[in-house]
Protein backbone atom coordinates (compact mmCIF):
# COMPACT_ATOMS: atom_id res chain seq x y z
CA UNK A 1 0.00 0.00 0.00
CA UNK A 2 1.35 3.40 -1.03
CA UNK A 3 1.37 6.65 0.82
CA UNK A 4 -2.05 7.92 1.63
CA UNK A 5 -1.19 11.60 1.39
CA UNK A 6 -4.84 12.69 1.51
CA UNK A 7 -5.87 11.28 5.13
CA UNK A 8 -1.99 11.99 6.22
CA UNK A 9 -2.26 15.94 5.61
CA UNK A 10 -5.81 15.60 7.13
CA UNK A 11 -4.88 14.12 9.86
CA UNK A 12 -1.75 16.62 10.30
CA UNK A 13 -4.64 19.16 11.04
CA UNK A 14 -5.32 17.60 14.95
CA UNK A 15 -2.00 18.55 15.65
CA UNK A 16 -2.70 21.99 17.40
CA UNK A 17 -6.06 22.24 17.34
CA UNK A 18 -10.16 20.38 16.46
CA UNK A 19 -10.57 20.99 12.94
CA UNK A 20 -13.74 20.99 11.27
CA UNK A 21 -15.63 18.08 9.96
CA UNK A 22 -15.57 20.02 6.42
CA UNK A 23 -11.69 20.27 7.21
CA UNK A 24 -11.03 16.38 7.74
CA UNK A 25 -14.35 14.87 5.62
CA UNK A 26 -11.83 12.35 4.25
CA UNK A 27 -10.07 11.52 7.47
CA UNK A 28 -13.60 11.23 8.93
CA UNK A 29 -14.43 8.73 6.35
CA UNK A 30 -11.68 6.28 6.67
CA UNK A 31 -11.86 6.44 10.32
CA UNK A 32 -15.23 5.40 10.45
CA UNK A 33 -14.52 2.48 8.37
CA UNK A 34 -11.17 1.29 10.41
CA UNK A 35 -13.18 1.89 13.55
CA UNK A 36 -15.86 -0.77 12.45
CA UNK A 37 -13.64 -3.06 10.38
CA UNK A 38 -11.75 -3.40 13.83
CA UNK A 39 -14.34 -3.31 15.99
CA UNK A 40 -12.64 -0.34 18.37
CA UNK A 41 -13.42 3.54 18.98
CA UNK A 42 -10.68 5.98 18.76
CA UNK A 43 -12.33 8.87 17.38
CA UNK A 44 -15.78 10.02 18.39
CA UNK A 45 -16.93 11.34 15.04
CA UNK A 46 -20.22 13.38 14.49
CA UNK A 47 -22.05 14.84 11.32
CA UNK A 48 -21.05 18.85 11.26
CA UNK A 49 -19.47 18.65 14.55
CA UNK A 50 -15.74 18.54 15.56
CA UNK A 51 -13.97 15.14 15.86
CA UNK A 52 -12.73 14.46 19.45
CA UNK A 53 -9.60 12.20 19.36
CA UNK A 54 -9.98 9.70 22.33
CA UNK A 55 -7.14 7.28 21.91
CA UNK A 56 -3.96 8.82 20.43
CA UNK A 57 -2.06 5.40 20.62
CA UNK A 58 -4.94 3.63 18.38
CA UNK A 59 -4.84 7.48 16.40
CA UNK A 60 -1.16 7.08 15.43
CA UNK A 61 -1.69 3.14 14.74
CA UNK A 62 -4.65 4.18 12.21
CA UNK A 63 -2.79 6.05 10.67
CA UNK A 64 0.29 3.67 10.10
CA UNK A 65 -1.84 1.00 8.94
CA UNK A 66 -4.22 3.04 6.86
CA UNK A 67 -2.07 6.04 5.02
CA UNK A 68 1.71 4.23 5.74
CA UNK A 69 0.99 0.86 4.73
CA UNK A 70 1.54 -0.68 8.23
CA UNK A 71 4.55 0.92 8.81
CA UNK A 72 5.12 3.21 12.12
CA UNK A 73 3.77 6.26 12.89
CA UNK A 74 4.61 7.61 15.92
CA UNK A 75 3.70 11.39 16.43
CA UNK A 76 3.11 14.21 13.80
CA UNK A 77 6.82 15.06 13.10
CA UNK A 78 6.82 11.06 11.66
CA UNK A 79 3.97 12.86 9.51
CA UNK A 80 5.75 16.01 8.62
CA UNK A 81 8.73 14.35 7.52
CA UNK A 82 6.61 11.48 5.32
CA UNK A 83 4.51 14.29 3.72
CA UNK A 84 8.41 16.57 3.19
CA UNK A 85 10.04 16.59 0.18
CA UNK A 86 12.91 13.99 -0.35
CA UNK A 87 15.61 16.48 -0.18
CA UNK A 88 13.59 18.29 2.21
CA UNK A 89 13.14 15.20 4.64
CA UNK A 90 17.34 14.41 4.10
CA UNK A 91 18.32 17.63 5.09
CA UNK A 92 16.30 17.16 8.50
CA UNK A 93 17.96 14.40 9.25
CA UNK A 94 21.27 16.07 8.39
CA UNK A 95 20.70 19.25 9.55
CA UNK A 96 18.89 18.77 13.39
CA UNK A 97 19.82 15.79 14.97
CA UNK A 98 16.69 15.39 16.02
CA UNK A 99 15.35 11.40 16.16
CA UNK A 100 12.12 12.18 16.51
CA UNK A 101 12.50 13.67 12.88
CA UNK A 102 14.22 10.38 11.38
CA UNK A 103 11.64 8.24 9.79
CA UNK A 104 13.41 4.77 9.58
CA UNK A 105 10.80 1.71 7.63
CA UNK A 106 13.65 -0.67 6.74
CA UNK A 107 13.29 -2.33 10.15
CA UNK A 108 9.69 -2.39 10.71
CA UNK A 109 9.61 -6.50 11.48
CA UNK A 110 13.12 -6.42 13.26
CA UNK A 111 13.53 -6.52 16.65
CA UNK A 112 16.99 -4.56 18.13
CA UNK A 113 18.73 -6.11 21.16
CA UNK A 114 22.12 -5.69 22.89
CA UNK A 115 23.35 -8.08 26.06
CA UNK A 116 26.16 -6.01 27.87
CA UNK A 117 29.24 -4.75 26.36
CA UNK A 118 28.05 -6.94 23.06
CA UNK A 119 27.65 -5.03 19.94
CA UNK A 120 23.70 -4.95 18.84
CA UNK A 121 22.16 -7.80 16.79
CA UNK A 122 19.06 -7.26 14.54
CA UNK A 123 16.41 -9.75 15.21
CA UNK A 124 14.16 -11.58 12.70
CA UNK A 125 12.87 -13.65 14.85
CA UNK A 126 12.84 -12.64 18.81
CA UNK A 127 12.60 -16.26 20.24
CA UNK A 128 16.16 -16.53 19.32
CA UNK A 129 17.01 -14.17 21.87
CA UNK A 130 18.07 -15.51 25.98
CA UNK A 131 17.60 -13.13 28.82
CA UNK A 132 18.39 -13.31 31.92
CA UNK A 133 16.36 -12.18 34.90
CA UNK A 134 17.05 -8.86 35.15
CA UNK A 135 14.63 -6.30 34.00
CA UNK A 136 14.85 -5.28 30.32
CA UNK A 137 16.22 -1.61 29.26
CA UNK A 138 14.15 -0.16 26.33
CA UNK A 139 15.87 2.98 24.97
CA UNK A 140 13.73 5.29 22.64
CA UNK A 141 16.45 7.19 21.13
CA UNK A 142 19.05 5.86 18.84
CA UNK A 143 22.07 7.99 19.68
CA UNK A 144 21.56 7.26 23.17
CA UNK A 145 20.95 3.14 22.31
CA UNK A 146 24.49 3.29 20.57
CA UNK A 147 26.41 4.09 24.01
CA UNK A 148 23.63 2.50 26.45
CA UNK A 149 25.63 0.33 28.23
CA UNK A 150 28.36 3.05 29.44
CA UNK A 151 24.94 4.75 30.32
CA UNK A 152 22.95 2.36 32.05
CA UNK A 153 25.24 -0.72 32.91
CA UNK A 154 26.10 1.48 36.60
CA UNK A 155 22.24 0.92 37.57
CA UNK A 156 22.59 -2.64 37.22
CA UNK A 157 21.11 -2.84 33.64
CA UNK A 158 22.58 -5.71 30.75
CA UNK A 159 19.79 -6.61 28.75
CA UNK A 160 18.87 -3.58 26.48
CA UNK A 161 16.27 -3.20 23.59
CA UNK A 162 15.74 -0.22 21.01
CA UNK A 163 12.51 1.30 20.68
CA UNK A 164 12.67 4.05 17.71
CA UNK A 165 10.12 6.44 20.12
CA UNK A 166 6.53 4.23 20.16
CA UNK A 167 8.14 1.12 18.18
CA UNK A 168 7.48 -1.33 15.70
CA UNK A 169 4.80 -4.48 16.16
CA UNK A 170 7.68 -7.10 16.35
CA UNK A 171 9.47 -5.01 19.47
CA UNK A 172 5.75 -4.35 21.24
CA UNK A 173 4.87 -8.05 20.78
CA UNK A 174 8.76 -9.13 22.29
CA UNK A 175 8.02 -7.20 25.69
CA UNK A 176 4.01 -8.41 26.26
CA UNK A 177 5.26 -10.82 28.85
CA UNK A 178 8.68 -9.19 29.83
CA UNK A 179 9.77 -7.01 32.59
CA UNK A 180 10.91 -3.84 31.12
CA UNK A 181 12.12 -0.28 32.15
CA UNK A 182 11.64 2.31 29.60
CA UNK A 183 14.10 4.73 29.21
CA UNK A 184 12.56 7.33 27.59
CA UNK A 185 12.80 11.26 26.86
CA UNK A 186 11.12 13.10 29.55
CA UNK A 187 8.89 15.24 27.78
CA UNK A 188 5.27 15.05 27.47
CA UNK A 189 5.40 12.32 24.41
CA UNK A 190 7.19 10.25 26.65
CA UNK A 191 3.99 9.41 29.02
CA UNK A 192 2.09 8.24 25.78
CA UNK A 193 4.62 6.42 24.43
CA UNK A 194 4.51 4.61 27.93
CA UNK A 195 1.19 4.11 28.43
CA UNK A 196 1.01 2.60 24.81
CA UNK A 197 3.04 -0.55 26.06
CA UNK A 198 1.70 -3.75 27.46
CA UNK A 199 4.18 -5.69 29.20
CA UNK A 200 4.24 -7.89 32.48
CA UNK A 201 5.35 -5.41 34.38
CA UNK A 202 6.74 -2.00 33.72
CA UNK A 203 8.18 1.18 35.38
CA UNK A 204 9.41 4.44 33.76
CA UNK A 205 13.70 5.30 34.09
CA UNK A 206 14.19 8.17 36.57
CA UNK A 207 17.83 9.10 36.03
CA UNK A 208 19.27 10.38 39.47
CA UNK A 209 20.77 13.44 37.91
CA UNK A 210 16.96 14.52 35.66
CA UNK A 211 16.07 17.20 37.96
CA UNK A 212 19.73 18.76 38.08
CA UNK A 213 19.54 18.40 34.11
CA UNK A 214 15.69 20.51 34.33
CA UNK A 215 17.28 23.20 36.60
CA UNK A 216 19.91 23.08 34.08
CA UNK A 217 19.11 25.42 31.08
CA UNK A 218 21.71 24.45 29.20
CA UNK A 219 19.42 21.18 28.82
CA UNK A 220 16.00 22.11 28.84
CA UNK A 221 14.58 22.00 25.51
CA UNK A 222 11.25 24.72 25.90
CA UNK A 223 10.16 24.84 22.37
CA UNK A 224 9.47 21.23 22.43
CA UNK A 225 7.72 21.74 25.22
CA UNK A 226 5.68 24.31 23.33
CA UNK A 227 5.06 22.31 20.77
CA UNK A 228 4.04 19.28 22.89
CA UNK A 229 1.85 21.37 25.65
CA UNK A 230 -1.40 20.57 24.41
CA UNK A 231 -1.39 17.05 25.38
CA UNK A 232 0.22 17.30 28.74
CA UNK A 233 -2.28 15.55 31.40
CA UNK A 234 -2.58 17.15 34.58
CA UNK A 235 -2.20 14.13 36.72
CA UNK A 236 -0.92 10.44 36.34
CA UNK A 237 -0.34 7.83 38.87
CA UNK A 238 3.02 6.26 37.90
CA UNK A 239 4.58 9.58 36.19
CA UNK A 240 3.50 12.40 38.06
CA UNK A 241 6.90 13.51 39.61
CA UNK A 242 7.64 14.13 35.73
CA UNK A 243 3.88 15.95 35.25
CA UNK A 244 5.97 18.40 38.02
CA UNK A 245 8.83 18.85 36.23
CA UNK A 246 7.75 20.00 33.26
CA UNK A 247 4.68 22.26 34.49
CA UNK A 248 8.16 23.38 37.17
CA UNK A 249 10.45 24.38 34.79
CA UNK A 250 8.20 24.57 31.15
CA UNK A 251 10.74 22.88 29.38
CA UNK A 252 11.13 19.31 28.43
CA UNK A 253 14.38 16.95 28.53
CA UNK A 254 16.00 14.60 25.79
CA UNK A 255 17.46 11.55 26.94
CA UNK A 256 20.72 12.06 24.58
CA UNK A 257 21.73 14.93 27.63
CA UNK A 258 22.70 12.09 29.48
Amino acid sequence: MSLNKTLLTQALKFKNNTPTSSQTKYFNEQAKQYQSENNLYFIDIKHGKRSQVLDWNRFFIFLSEVGNGGKTISSFEDVECLLAPTTTRQENIENTGDSKSRYISVFDGIVIFQYGTEEPKLYKTPQEIVLNDTPILAVENGETFLNIYDIASKFGYEQFIYLGGMSNSATRAFLKDKNVTFFLDYDIEAIRIYESFECRSKSFFRHPEIENCFANTKYRNEALYRKQLSALPSKHDELQWLIDLINQYSAVIEQEVF
